[in-house]
This record gives structure tokens, C-alpha cells and sequence, in this order.
């Protein structure tokens, strides 16, 4: 089979011809890749500067869709591969088989298209981890979201805005503005003292949610209501924060970080929401890449030059 081989850090992986994984052990199967995400979590992973530092060579991919082909009552089953240490601690899914423990496959419907299926975990997960147990979005909530044209910030924008929010969706460019889902009162495009202004407007700001990183809380800090919550999911702008600690503590505000690696997600809440991306009521940008592409799709990941989620097809 091919699979993508991770030899030294910070570099694309290669793709390789590798032997099949042998027969699926107990409590585990083996799953034939049907798609791939390449995601800002592998690529922190391959930057070899993540607390997970697996022996090289190395499989990166730690979410994918599949059928399963061996194992248990589940062969012949379409399953989501993702957590159980794969792509983290075992080999992953960048490859056209990967052995998985049970704990990391769950059933999913043949009505969302491969793609998606293997995209849209952490994004829509993690977006309503940001609106729910974490951020605590009311109804009447002013909301603003940070790289909403992205996967996390479309879904979190499209979350809120059900929750009764009203959202600001905050992007950089007009492109990014032109992608951003419906379900956002405001867009406010580009980063100067206009969208400061905008932000601060009608009292100010409930709930920030940045998913870009770097100094974003304290860019708008200014503009957050005292007792807001700043909920922190990404880091692609930046893995530091540098925060006034007077000013942060003069306006009361709770910085809430978003741990999915820890946080267990229902069934019922992954079964909801991945019905509604099924059928159209929630929605998710994805682009694709054919496997063979993986180091171009590594390229626009680490670039930025897509939005929203981004998956290689086998």
C-alpha cells in the first residue's frame, strides 16, 4: 500500500510503498482510507515542536474516513478514524490502510461524502464545545468569531448565531468574507481601528472566539464587555499570547482554552451534528486534493491559502 512517510521534522512527508498492516489484532480493525484531513493539528505535530513526538519514520494523519475490512462485527461498515493515539502515537491516517483500535472508529452515514466525513470532527466539535460547555453562549450574547471563513470559525459562527447570538464574523480579506456562512449579522473584514470600533460598538463584546492565535485577545480586549470570556481555540497567527495583565484584569475577562484532545464528545451531539451536515442545515468548506497531492495540500494548509476544512481522497 502507500503511505505517507514523515522522516525528519518540519518537512512534508513522503509517500512510499509500505506493507500492509498485519491482521487486525483483538479490539482493533483494519480500515481501507477512503479520505484523509490534513489539518493544523498534524502539521503542529510534524513541526516536531507538539508534546507528541513519535519515533521517525512516521504515518501522520489523525482523522480520515474509511471502510472497515477486517475486525470485530464492523467489516463492510464506513466508519470516522480518529483518537486512540492515531496519527499522535500510532501510525495514522495518511495511507490507504491504517490498523485502528475500536475506541477510535465510529459508524457514519453514507449520505456525507467522504470528504466531509473525514473533515468534519474536530471542526464541528470543537465549535460547539466553543458555543456550549465552554463559551456559554446565550441567546442575545454579542458574539465575535475570529477566522470565520475557516472550518472551526464557519461552524462556530453558524452555532452561535442558533444559539440566539448576535455574531460578528471577523476575516482578513474580502475573498475570506465572501466564504463566511449564513448566520452572521456582521462581517467585519481586515484588522484596523474600524473593526475595533465595530467590535466595541453597542456595548462591546460577550464572547470572543479566536481561532487564529497570537495577540488577538489583546487586540480586542478593548472592545470586550467586563466579565466576557475570550475562548481560545487556534494558534495559526501565532503559538504565543502576550496579554497587559492590568487591562486584562480591569476588565474581568476569563480566558476559556478549547482542549479536545480531553474533552469527550456525546454521541448524540456528534450523531446531531453530523446529520445536519448530511442533509445540508449545518455546512462546512472542504477542499480536496488527491492523495498522490498530499504534499501540495500539506503546502496550502501550511500557507493558508484555502478555507475552511481540507481533505486528501484515496
Amino acid at each position: 500500500m502507500i503511505a505517507a512517510r514523515l522522516k525528519q521534522w518540519n518537512t512534508a512527508p513522503d509517500l512510499e510503498e509500505t506493507p500492509l498492516p498485519d491482521q487486525a489484532p483483538s479490539g482493533e480493525v483494519l480500515v481501507r482510507m477512503e479520505a484523509a484531513a490534513v489539518t493544523h493539528l498534524d502539521l503542529t505535530l510534524a513541526s516536531g515542536s507538539f508534546a507528541y513526538r513519535p519515533a521517525l519514520p512516521f504515518t501522520p494523519g489523525t482523522a480520515g474516513v474509511g471502510r472497515v475490512v477486517q475486525g470485530a462485527d464492523l467489516v463492510g461498515r464506513r466508519v470516522l478514524v480518529r483518537g486512540a493515539g492515531i496519527g499522535l502515537e500510532r501510525p495514522g491516517t495518511w495511507a490507504e490502510q491504517v490498523a485502528v483500535p475500536l475506541a477510535g472508529v465510529r459508524t457514519v452515514p453514507e449520505t456525507v461524502s467522504a470528504a466531509v466525513a473525514a473533515t468534519c470532527y474536530s471542526p464541528m466539535t470543537t465549535g460547539w464545545a466553543a458555543v456550549g460547555p465552554v463559551g456559554r453562549i446565550r441567546p442575545g450574547d454579542r458574539v465575535l468569531v475570529t477566522g470565520a471563513a475557516g472550518g472551526v470559525g464557519s461552524l462556530t459562527v453558524q452555532l452561535a448565531a442558533r444559539a440566539g447570538a448576535h455574531v460578528l464574523a471577523s476575516v482578513r480579506t474580502e475573498s475570506a468574507a465572501a466564504v463566511v456562512p449564513g448566520g452572521a449579522d456582521e462581517i467585519l473584514v481586515g484588522q484596523g481601528p474600524g473593526v475595533l470600533a465595530a467590535a466595541g460598538a453597542q456595548g462591546g463584546i460577550d464572547v470572543l472566539v479566536d481561532t487564529v492565535g497570537g495577540d488577538t485577545v489583546p487586540a480586542f480586549l478593548a472592545a470586550m464587555r467586563p466579565g466576557g470570556r475570550a475562548v481560545l481555540i487556534g494558534y495559526v497567527a501565532g503559538p504565543t499570547l502576550s496579554v497587559d495583565l492590568p487591562a486584562l484584569l480591569a476588565r474581568d475577562v476569563t480566558l476559556a482554552p478549547v482542549n479536545m484532545v480531553r474533552r469527550q464528545v456525546p454521541d448524540d451531539v456528534f450523531r446531531g451534528l453530523l446529520d445536519e451536515l448530511g442533509d445540508g442545515r449545518l455546512r462546512l468548506n472542504t477542499t480536496t486534493f488527491p492523495f498522490t497531492g498530499l504534499a501540495e495540500a500539506v503546502r496550502a494548509r501550511t500557507e493558508g491559502s484555502v478555507s475552511g476544512a481540507l481533505a486528501v481522497t484515496m
